[in-house]
């Protein structure tokens, strides 16, 4: 398929408004469909805040596209004038020699990208408090910090407006091939479906999620808690991870267990007890000077999880020109520009479909964000 027909995105989503973008920048007629608001708050994409970090173990693909993604981060700020990441660096908590943090050292290193270890002591001294005692070493990503996700998914929403794509707010549905929206057809040369949650009921039985209940806390905090003074953090053993104030919102704990599932639609929003409990154990142990803040705030989003945790970047069988962007996992933010070349190519014909991010049921893998489980 060449360049410059007319394209229909569904969802406004990080990975919808990236693919929007790039289309739009490539010549094509792109329709950006999005059902409520691009950025609301029951999208994978909504929220406050995502961890930019590139350690992913040792996925050299992950790696890469997230340190690739960065730079286009940067990118994006300059296009529409507003910083959107927050570079505050990112810390590995260690709690073994050889474990998920060693691994990803490696590949760090074998890319090229900026990373150090620390002792235990050393880390200490970019928090107010730190214990470390249960720490082997810590990791530092120097480049790594936050994005405020929110604000960068709007962003991209503005960019492809600019690059002249059309946003159309309204419920879409499949109907054959093509898309209907509030009932109305709309014709296009390709659709790519960047729906997170709602791909499940869009293609049953071909794309395998399992959309799950995801909580963040946020702790009142000191000045010295803020995101400018105190590195992102991620305990993978422990299955927790956070950022320091950002614009006042709070000092950020999020329990990294996958939660019951969830109905995007209708689920209620309100947090679990057991969340805010956990949370404050968490940074009662690793942060004791925060073990008595009060809770000041908490959201509720949702994981679209892979058995494998690796994203689903695929044309649709037998539905030529169809194509599904999703299987976020919990850590798909960050990859957003790189998601949106990834299948811009892919509506182009410019690149074979990868087997590791194709439709159909996964073996479960080592995961890509924390090990945290059920």
């Amino acid at each position: 398929m060449g360049d410059g027909g007319r394209v229909i995105v569904v969802g406004a989503g990080v990975f919808g408004a990236a693919t929007a973008s790039e289309l739009a920048g490539r010549g094509w007629d792109v329709v950006l469909v999005e059902r409520y608001h691009p950025g609301h708050v029951r999208a994978s994409s909504g929220g406050l805040s995502r961890v930019l970090r590139f350690g992913h173990g040792d996925d050299v693909w992950h790696t890469s596209s997230a340190y690739r993604s960065l730079a286009a981060w940067g990118e994006l700020e300059q296009d529409v004038g507003e910083e959107l990441v927050v570079r505050t660096g990112m810390m590995w908590f260690a709690h073994a020699e050889d474990g998920w943090e060693a691994t990803t050292e490696r590949t760090l290193r074998a890319a090229g990208i900026p990373v150090e270890r620390l002792t235990p002591e050393d880390a200490a001294r970019a928090f107010p408090s730190l214990a470390t005692d249960d720490l082997a070493f810590v990791l530092h990503e120097p480049e790594a910090g936050a994005i405020r996700a929110d604000r960068a998914t709007r962003a991209l929403v503005r960019q492809a407006e600019r690059r002249g794509a059309e946003v159309v707010v309204g419920h879409a549905q499949r109907a054959g091939d093509g898309v209907s929206v509030d009932g109305a057809r709309l014709e296009a040369d390709a659709v790519v479906w960047a729906c997170g949650p709602w791909l499940p009921g869009l293609f049953p039985g071909l794309v395998h999620l399992r959309i799950t209940r995801q909580e963040a806390v946020y702790f009142g905090a000191p000045a010295a808690w803020r995101a400018s003074q105190v590195p992102t953090w991620v305990d993978y053993d422990g299955a927790a991870y956070g950022t320091g104030d950002i614009d006042g919102h709070g000092f950020k704990c999020a329990p990294d267990v996958e939660g019951d599932e969830l109905d995007p639609d209708t689920e209620d929003r309100r947090p679990s007890p057991f969340s805010v409990e956990r949370a404050r154990e968490l940074i009662g142990h690793r942060f004791p000077a925060l073990a008595q803040a009060p809770v000041v705030q908490t959201r509720v989003c949702q994981y679209s999880l892979t058995a494998d945790t690796r994203f689903v970047l695929a044309p649709v069988p037998e539905a030529p020109g169809v194509f599904v962007a999703g299987g976020g996992s919990g850590h798909g933010f960050k990859h957003g520009p790189t998601i949106g070349r990834v299948m811009a190519d892919l509506v182009e014909g410019h690149a074979a479909p990868d087997p590791a991010f194709g439709l159909g049921p996964r073996h479960a893998g080592t995961k890509l964000r924390t090990a945290g489980a059920r």
